[in-house]
This record gives structure tokens, C-alpha cells and sequence, in this order.
């Protein structure tokens, strides 16, 4: 699956880097995590980038084989940290081969996880959850207000540059901002080039007033990004951080099925949906599921949470023994359907929001490595 190149601008890695960035704030990973760019020159030119699960070596051969300047995966490929840079450990010689075929690697892995309209809310959606919620509150990440003045004609430009940089985020809605009119007044000085007005004269003309929430992590980026979309020599731009306002996030989600359904009639959905044959069960399966949490992934560790949240049915990945124990214990039932089938459906959504915010990049998903490292015997 690909998403063909539309016309526009010449792109940069690091401006892939930044539409990813808006998707999944790197702030929102966990402290032990790595994400963002791992190997790769951010200025170096983008054309054509492979959205994928996890990089291996033959994944990297093919990318290159094709022509692609980037890969973009869920899974970060520098996981623990390098302290030599050789060809006969696995990690080494990718690293070596993307850097000698000029093959940027990059990683959304526990920010895409958690963030609105991430991992665990494409995983909800396609099961059909309504009033979803995050399963396991995290870390909230600080916010700020970003303020841009701005010339009528540049409303457009500056309002895309604003939310291709993360800004204008809420929830479920995305370019949310605040315009009013007012009046600027300036006296360019003498060596300046005002795109209005002479130098030596004080000026007067209508501006507006643009006001965006925008992650702290972000607001420098949103800054630079509204000043390039700006025909001012000088554009007014105020970040102001804001107490008290913090982006709700979360591991998992919870949330209902529009009717309750029987439990295997589920699991052969959920079955179905992320196309395995088997899903291992514990707990009891003669019951109807009204409420339902999951977390893609190794979402083990959150079977008591999603007991105590009153769930019917708990979709996770890589669940353990001792979890499963606990699950048994706990009354509550647990399908697992594997790591990567729970994460794989994320991946074309990325691909496709990378795209929506890229125009000249093409986008390619690679599918299915994952299938082939466990076989049923």
C-alpha cells in the first residue's frame, strides 16, 4: 500500500521528522525509550520513505532496492545503547548499511503508543469502541500557547505551518485556533526591508492575532515553522507555557461496544479484524463483553487495571504466566493476540497521516515481516 506523491515543496527528513513529531510527541515517550531520528542526515532530501512495524536487514535492503531515503518504524531499530559500531552484530550492521546506502532510519515507538489517534486509538476504532478512554493515566505532558501575528494574506500559510509543527492539537479536532483583528504599528529602521511600509516612517496596518495550544516540547518548532510560513522580515511570535494545562495521555484504552457481545463471537472478530488464526484465551469465556480495554503490545502488566476499571474482556499482546495468573484471579477473561498483530493496523494509519502532512513524499507500507518469526506447529 502507497500513498502517491503530490505535488509540493522539497521535503526534508527533518521535515518528515517534524509531521511525525506532530503525531507522536516525542515528549510522550517513556524515559527508557528511543525515538525520533537514529541514523541519518535531517537535511538530506526526501522523496520517497517506508512506513513499517520494525527495520530489519532485509526490509532495509528492499528500501534501498526502491530508491526510499527513509524508513519510519514502530519498533526502534537502536534500542540499547551502541558501544561499538561493528558488522557482526545485528544491530551494527544495519546500522552500517543504512548509514553506507544513505537510508535514514527513524522511530515513533511509546509516544505513538499513547498519543490521540496513536496505536492503541486505531486498535480501539477498528473493534468498534465508543467512549473511549485511556486504560492507564501516564505522565501528562506540559502545553503552551503559542501567538502569531500575522498579515491577512499569510492566514493560511501560517495556520498550515502551525499544525504540520503540532499545534492547534485538542483531543479528537486538529487546527483548532483563535483569530481577532487588530491594528500593528512599527518604524522600520534603516537597514531594515519591511514587506510593508519605508524605513524611517512609523506604519500602521490590520494584522491578526493567531492563538494555538501547542506541546512545550513542540513550541520552539512551531515557532521556526510559523516564521518561514511568514512574509514579515520580523514576525511577532509569543510562547507563553501554561500552568495547569497539561495534555491528558495514557497507556491502553477502555471504552464500550455499541451492544454487549458474546465472548468467543468477540474474540472471532478480534481474530478476524487482525488477521490471525489463534488467539490464546484464559478466564472465563461463557459471558457477554459490554466493556472492553486493551493495550497493543506488551500490555501484560495491565490486566489488574483493567479489572479494576470493570472490563469484560482485556486485547493485549506478550501475556505472561504470572499475568495470566493474576487474570484468572482477578475473574476477568484476556485474549492475547500477539505483539505485533495488535500494533501492525497503526501502521498504515501512519503512513497515511505522514503523507496528509508531506505533500512530495510518497509512502510506502511494508507489511507482514512479522508474520514469519513465529510459525504454528
Amino acid at each position: 500500500m502507497s500513498w502517491p506523491i503530490r505535488s509540493g515543496p522539497r521535503v526534508r527528513i527533518c521535515d518528515v521528522l517534524a509531521a511525525l513529531d506532530a503525531i507522536a510527541p516525542p515528549e510522550l515517550a517513556e524515559p527508557w525509550d528511543n525515538v525520533g531520528l537514529l541514523v541519518g542526515d535531517p537535511a538530506a532530501e526526501c522523496r520517497r520513505a517506508i512506513v513499517t512495524l520494525e527495520t530489519d536487514l532485509g526490509l532495509l535492503r528492499r528500501a534501498a532496492s526502491r530508491g526510499a531515503d527513509l524508513i519510519v518504524s514502530h519498533h526502534p531499530p537502536i534500542f540499547e545503547p551502541l558501544k561499538r559500531l561493528v558488522a557482526d552484530a545485528t544491530t551494527g550492521r544495519l546500522v552500517l548499511e543504512a548509514a553506507r546506502a544513505g537510508v535514514a532510519l527513524a522511530a515513533a515507538h511509546t509516544n505513538y503508543d499513547v498519543a490521540p489517534g496513536g496505536v492503541n486509538d486505531v486498535l480501539a476504532g477498528l473493534l468498534g469502541l465508543q467512549r473511549v478512554e485511556p486504560l492507564a493515566r501516564t505522565e501528562r505532558s506540559p502545553r503552551a500557547k503559542i501567538v502569531v501575528f500575522t498579515p491577512q494574506e499569510d492566514r493560511e500559510a501560517v495556520i498550515a505551518a502551525l499544525s504540520a509543527a503540532g499545534a492547534g492539537v485538542i483531543g479528537e479536532y486538529r487546527e483548532c485556533m483563535f483569530r481577532s483583528a487588530g491594528t500593528a504599528t512599527f518604524r522600520p529602521l534603516a537597514d531594515a526591508r519591511p514587506t510593508k511600509g519605508r524605513a524611517g516612517r512609523r506604519e500602521e496596518v490590520e494584522e491578526l492575532r493567531l492563538e494555538a495550544i501547542v506541546p512545550l516540547a513542540l513550541a520552539d518548532r512551531a515557532a521556526a515553522a510559523a516564521r518561514a510560513a511568514h512574509s514579515c522580515e520580523e514576525p511577532a511570535i509569543d510562547i507563553y507555557p501554561l500552568g495547569g494545562q497539561r495534555l491528558e495521555v495514557g497507556i491502553g484504552r477502555c471504552g464500550r461496544l455499541p451492544e454487549p457481545v458474546p465472548a468467543l463471537d468477540l474474540i472471532e472478530r478480534i481474530k478476524r479484524k487482525l488477521g490471525v488464526r489463534l488467539v490464546r484465551v484464559v478466564g472465563p469465556t461463557r459471558r457477554k463483553v459490554a466493556t472492553m480495554g486493551l493495550c497493543a503490545g506488551s500490555g501484560g502488566r495491565y490486566v489488574q487495571e483493567a479489572a479494576r476499571r470493570g472490563c469484560d474482556l482485556y486485547l493485549t499482546g506478550d501475556l505472561s504466566h504470572h499475568q495470566a495468573l493474576d487474570a484468572a484471579a482477578a475473574g476477568l477473561l484476556v485474549a492475547d493476540a500477539g505483539h505485533a498483530a495488535t500494533e501492525a493496523p497503526a501502521i498504515p494509519a501512519l503512513a497515511r497521516r505522514l503523507a496528509e502532512g508531506c505533500p512530495g513524499v510518497e509512502f510506502e507500507v511494508a507489511r507482514g515481516a512479522w508474520r514469519r518469526l513465529f510459525k504454528t506447529c
